[in-house]
């Protein structure tokens, strides 16, 4: 009788031991679930965000973003597809979803000029809008070496022309050229052949075009007038104009 009892003492001390281990094991795989749906929870709100834009406001630029080749966007993607995506949800809603901010950023967007950080690189689109009631367009693909100019002319929601960037700028490389000089300048003429040059697009209707850091007065005055072009946006033909040559002070990188 004795073993009798003890035995069911065993039985019932070993299934009220197996029953705290399931609570135990249940009560583990629930929190590593919560914790498993709270990290997804945080790494989609950092993976994504929206981002305000007046679709009225904008709407211009917004039109001409459709209109752009794949060539506008040399150095990364955004083809028209995307950008459909992109417009109608603006339209829609006045904000777009960000899914990729590492990679596509917003930096600014103006009725007149918009720029982005791709990566590590920059692009940027600015318009100008003519006598003719036109834009011209120019957009800068800026990457570890150098940046890529397109320009372009839209009418009436019509990418007309591909326009000539020696034409709108005047020949800038030669505008910095001394027309009379006392010595041999082949080398330094030589270096204006090289993507050095950056362009400030800030300012509206106003373009500054100047070159890297190793063109300084000291050692190119007597072959260049300057290192920095200030231009103009002319309505009426189209083009830049130039309001100033001179020298920007450069410092050494």
């Amino acid at each position: 009788m004795k073993q009798l009892i003890f035995i069911l003492l065993t039985l019932v001390i070993l299934s009220c031991e197996n029953k705290n281990q399931n609570k135990v094991s249940t009560t583990l795989k629930t929190d590593d679930t919560v914790k498993v749906a709270k990290s997804k929870d945080i790494k989609n709100s950092k993976s994504s965000k929206k981002v305000a834009l007046d679709f009225v406001k904008n709407k211009d630029l917004l039109d001409i973003i459709l209109l752009l080749p794949d060539s506008a966007f040399p150095s990364w993607e955004w083809k028209l597809k995307e950008r459909m995506k992109w417009y109608t949800e603006i339209k829609e809603n006045n904000f777009y979803t960000d899914d990729t901010p590492d990679y596509f950023n917003q930096i600014y967007f103006e009725p007149y000029k918009a720029g982005f950080s791709i990566i590590d690189g920059f692009w940027s689109i600015n318009i100008y809008k003519t006598a003719e009631n036109s834009y011209v367009v120019i957009t800068d693909d800026v990457v570890g070496d150098g940046n890529s100019i397109n320009s372009y002319e839209v009418k009436s929601n019509v990418l007309k022309n591909y326009l000539d960037e020696k034409t709108l700028f005047s020949d800038y490389i030669q505008q910095l050229i001394r027309k009379e000089t006392t010595e041999n300048c082949d080398e330094a003429f030589q270096e204006l052949n090289d993507p050095i040059f950056e362009f400030d697009f800030s300012s509206k209707d106003k373009i500054v075009i100047e070159s890297s850091w190793y063109l300084t007065k000291e050692n190119y005055e007597n072959c260049l007038i300057g290192n920095a072009i200030v231009y103009n946006f002319n309505p009426k033909t189209k083009k830049f104009d130039v309001e100033k040559i001179y020298w920007k002070e450069k410092k050494e990188e």
